[in-house]
C-alpha cells in the first residue's frame, strides 16, 4: 500500500511547510507526533539512535492536538536533544557509564524549546563524551553498515530517519556538521557565544557550540532564532549579533582549493565540483582563497581543547569512574594534563590573532564554500581512512574541513549536496563571519535553492 498524501508531506516537506500546514488546518500536531512515533517503532532497532525516550512519545499519540499560537511556534512538535544536554528528568550521561545524573532543571536550549511548545522526544546517543566522529552504536539510516558521524550523530540519525523533525547537537571540531553532512541532512553551528551552553556538559570551553540538525535551511533558522541570545546564566554568550545588508547582485564565495584539493577523495571531489559548477552557471562569483594547513587547527584544537577537557573530567579520569571509560577514551584525554599553562595561553594568543586574520581575509567575501567531509561516509569499525594522497585516522580525516571554524568561532553551516558513486549522501559546507549568522543563513537558503538541497527521509537500508 502506498503512502497516503499526508504521509507524503511528513516525509518530504521541511518543518516550516509543515507548521504552515499546521496553521492552515491541512495538519494536526497529533499527526506530526504520530509520523515520528511510527518511525521510531520501525527505525529506531536497527539505527539505535536515542539513549532515552519519553514513553509518551509512543504511548500517547491520540492525545488532543494542541493548537498554534505565535508564541508556542513549535507545538507538539517532536525534537530530540543529544545526551550532552540536560533535560529535567531524563538521565544525563555523555554517553558514558561513567555519569549518570536526573537534572532537575533542562539546560537553557531546551527551556527555550519547551517554551516554544516543542515535545522533548528523548536523549539521541553522542560519542562518549562527545570526543568522536563514529557515535557508536548508532547507524546511518542512508546506508546501516556506515556511521552516522559524530559526536551527534544519534541528533543526525534521528531526523534523518523521520524520528524526530529536528534535534539539537554540540559541536567541538564539526561534530553537528559531519553527523549532518553523513546523514544528508543540515546541521548549523551558529558563531560562538550565540546559543547558550548553560546546562551542557562540557568537553571544550573554548570550542564547544550548541547547534542545530534540520531538513532544511528555514528549519535550522527556525530552532536557531528560539535559541539564540544572551542568557544571565551563563555570561558568555552574546546579545548582540552582527547585520550585513545582503546587496541585489552576485554572490562571491571563497573556496580554499589549496587546503584540500590532494586530499580530497574523487567520488566525493566530482560531488563538490558539480556544485561549484551549479553556481558559476548562475552567476555566483567564486574566487580562490588561502588557508592555514590543517596541522596548524589540529594544534590549537589539542593545546586548547585537551587541557579544557581533563580539567572537567579530572574526577573520572583520577578516580575509579576511570574504569568506565571505554575503549581508548582515557588514554586520549590523559595528554590534557601534560600541556604547561605557557602552552594553553600561547596557543589562545594565536587563535585571537587568527580570528583577526581570517576576518579580514574573509570580509570581501559574501562566505567561504568548501565540502564537509574529506571521504565517503566511512563504514563502522574503520579505523583509518583511505584519501587521496594516502590514510588519515578516521577522526583527522573528518575534522579536517570543519575544525578551523571552531578555532575561530565563525558560524558555519553543511547543506545536502548530493549522493556520490557509493550512493551515500555529501555535505557542502558554508562559512561567515563571527556574528553574521543571519546572513550565513541567507546565503545558505540561496545555495540550497541553487544546489538541490534536502531531498526526503532516509529508509533504513543495508
Amino acid at each position: 500500500m502506498g503512502a497516503t498524501l499526508e504521509e507524503q508531506l511528513l516525509q518530504q516537506s521541511s518543518l516550516v511547510d509543515l507548521l504552515k500546514m499546521v496553521r492552515s488546518g491541512e495538519l494536526t500536531t497529533t499527526a506530526l507526533r504520530q509520523f515520528a512515533a511510527q518511525r521510531f517503532e520501525a527505525s529506531e532497532p536497527q539505527v539505535a539512535a536515542f539513549l532515552h525516550h519519553d514513553l509518551g512519545f509512543l504511548e500517547e499519540t491520540d492525545v488532543t492536538p494542541q493548537p498554534w499560537h505565535p508564541e508556542r511556534p513549535l507545538s507538539g512538535v517532536p525534537i530530540g536533544v543529544k545526551d550532552m544536554i540536560d533535560v529535567a528528568g531524563m538521565p544525563t550521561t555523555g554517553g558514558s557509564d561513567a555519569y549518570r545524573y536526573i537534572p532537575s532543571e533542562d539546560a537553557t536550549v531546551v527551556a527555550k524549546l519547551r517554551a516554544a511548545g516543542a515535545f522533548i522526544t528523548g536523549k539521541t546517543n553522542t560519542q562518549e563524551l562527545a570526543f568522536g566522529v563514529v557515535t557508536e552504536p548508532t547507524r546511518n539510516p542512508w546506508g546501516l553498515s556506515h556511521i552516522p558521524g559524530g559526536s551527534s550523530g544519534g541528533s543526525a540519525a534521528a531526523v534523518a530517519a523521520g524520528m524526530t523533525f529536528a534535534a539539537l547537537g554540540t559541536d567541538t571540531g564539526g561534530s553537528v556538521r559531519i553527523p549532518a553532512a553523513c546523514c544528508n541532512i543540515v546541521g548549523f553551528k551558529p558563531s560562538v557565544g550565540r546559543i547558550s551552553k548553560h546546562g551542557v556538559m562540557p568537553l571544550s570551553t573554548t570550542f564547544d557550540h550548541v547547534g542545530v540538525l534540520t531538513r532544511s535551511v528555514a528549519d535550522a533558522r527556525l530552532l536557531y532564532n528560539l535559541l539564540q541570545g544572551f542568557d544571565a546564566n551563563e555570561l558568555t554568550t552574546s546579545g548582540v549579533a552582527r547585520f550585513r545588508e545582503k546587496p541585489p547582485g552576485e554572490r562571491r564565495l571563497a573556496i580554499p582549493w589549496s587546503y584540500f584539493r590532494e586530499t580530497i577523495r574523487p567520488e566525493t571531489m566530482s560531488v563538490f565540483q558539480a556544485a561549484v559548477d551549479k553556481l558559476r552557471a548562475q552567476g555566483w562569483d567564486i574566487s580562490e582563497i588561502d588557508l592555514d594547513p590543517f596541522s596548524l587547527w589540529k594544534s590549537l584544537q589539542l593545546h586548547i581543547r585537551l587541557p579544557e577537557a581533563y580539567a572537567f573530567h579530572q574526577d573520572v579520569l583520577e578516580g575509579p569512574g576511570r574504569s568506565l571509560l571505554k575503549g581508548d577514551l582515557a588514554a586520549r584525554l590523559d595528554p590534557g594534563k601534560q600541556f604547561s599553562a605557557l602552552d594553553y595561553v600561547t596557543a589562545q594568543q594565536t587563535r585571537l590573532r587568527k580570528i583577526q586574520e581570517y576576518a579580514a581575509k574573509l570580509a570581501g567575501f559574501d562566505g567561504l564554500l568548501m565540502p564537509t567531509l574529506l571521504c565517503p561516509i566511512p563504514e563502522a569499525g574503520v579505523v583509518n581512512v583511505e584519501l587521496a594522497n594516502g590514510t588519515l585516522p578516521v577522526w583527522e580525516a573528518l575534522t579536517y574541513l570543519t575544525t578551523p571554524w571552531n578555532v575561530l568561532g565563525f558560524p558555519a553551516i553543511s547543506l545536502p549536496g548530493d549522493f556520490d558513486s557509493t550512493g551515500m549522501p555529501v555535505g557542502i559546507q558554508l562559512v561567515g563571519l563571527s556574528g553574521e549568522d543571519d546572513y550565513l543563513l541567507d546565503l545558505a537558503e540561496e545555495m540550497e535553492q541553487a544546489v538541490g538541497g534536502w531531498r526526503g527521509l532516509a529508509s533504513p537500508r543495508n
